[in-house]
């Protein structure tokens, strides 16, 4: 694997218990996010709480979030393939910069070669993305 992993919780640390397992929820949407936007966790959570309710949708919602990043001016790019039609594992994704990345039932940040989670899904696919800088 080329990236390297770093746990973090995007923020959400600064607000409630992170510690044990128990502490998780699921937040990965948020934390995503936090972590490529350089926004805090309670602005996005916040923003994506506001915005789901006038969609009549959970804030974690792939359709919310495509909806959240349209309104900041971030377009989804489709799966990058390698071999035919094999998708890129997130640990091997061959951009740089900040990138905010969807695999299966997961949303994960990938900043300057580091993955951002609380856990290590470098195996994972790495399905639609967005490119935040870089």
């Amino acid at each position: 694997m080329k990236h390297a992993f770093l746990q973090s919780h995007g923020g959400r640390e600064s607000h409630t218990d992170t510690k044990y397992k128990k502490d998780r929820t699921g937040d990965c949407s948020i934390r995503a996010l936090a972590n490529g936007l350089g926004l805090s966790y309670q602005t996005i959570r916040d923003a994506l709480f506001n915005l789901a309710s006038t969609m009549w949708r959970m804030p974690d919602d792939d359709l919310v979030i495509e909806e959240y990043m349209k309104i900041q001016g971030y377009t989804k790019t489709s799966p990058l393939t390698h071999h035919g039609k094999k998708k890129y594992q997130i640990g091997n994704f061959p951009l740089n910069g900040t990138i905010i990345i969807r695999c299966s039932r997961h949303w994960t940040c990938l900043k300057d070669g580091v993955i951002l989670d609380i856990w290590d899904c470098r195996h994972k696919a790495a399905q639609s993305f967005y490119i935040i800088k870089g």
